[in-house]
């Protein structure tokens, strides 16, 4: 259980970040886990990258090289991380990706994963919209904008940005 200031958290919560592109999903996923690790929270991110052929490895390197040869996973260690690449494989479930991040976390951030997502109800569901449209369109727990569209369900970032960390920060079994 941790706490952080006023606020208490006794398990894992994920806060799923989602959108259509340029909604400013990395905007404001960047602005949650600032706030949250300022509030003294252990904080952990993944982005989803909708790239086939996306690879962190960088052709010609040597840790390519190695990942080339066939090893899986690739382990790159440096001073200051440590990055693992598992060639052909993806995350098919909410359980794959929360045994990667661990148990010494208060948060998970994620950007994307709408479909990963879907069924997962414990996430708390936040939803970049672009238009008025764009409500009926994605399921969430919360509606946000960075544009200027006037409608009293959707929060106005960054105006209204201490709203959403509220229903974020409220206790699970109140939303």
């Amino acid at each position: 259980m941790a706490w952080a200031g006023s606020y208490q958290v006794s398990f894992l919560k994920v806060i799923a970040v989602v959108g259509h592109k340029k909604s400013g999903k990395t905007r404001l996923t960047t602005m949650l886990i600032k706030s949250l690790r300022d509030m003294g929270f252990r904080v952990a991110s993944a982005k989803h990258v909708h790239h086939a052929n996306f690879s962190i490895d960088q052709s010609g390197k040597d840790s390519w090289k190695h990942g080339e040869a066939g090893a899986n996973p690739n382990i790159i260690i440096s001073p200051n991380e440590v990055t693992v690449i598992w060639r052909n494989r993806g995350i098919n479930s909410m359980d794959e990706l929360l045994n990667l991040v661990g148990e010494d976390i208060d948060f998970l951030v994620l950007e994307g994963f709408y479909r990963l997502i879907k069924q997962y109800k414990e996430a708390i569901k936040i939803v970049l919209v672009k238009d008025k449209e764009e409500v009926a369109d994605i399921e969430g727990d919360a509606f946000a904008t960075f544009e200027d569209i006037d409608r009293s369900e959707i929060i106005k970032l960054p105006e209204q940005y201490p709203q959403l960390l509220k229903i974020i920060l409220q206790p699970s079994s109140s939303r």
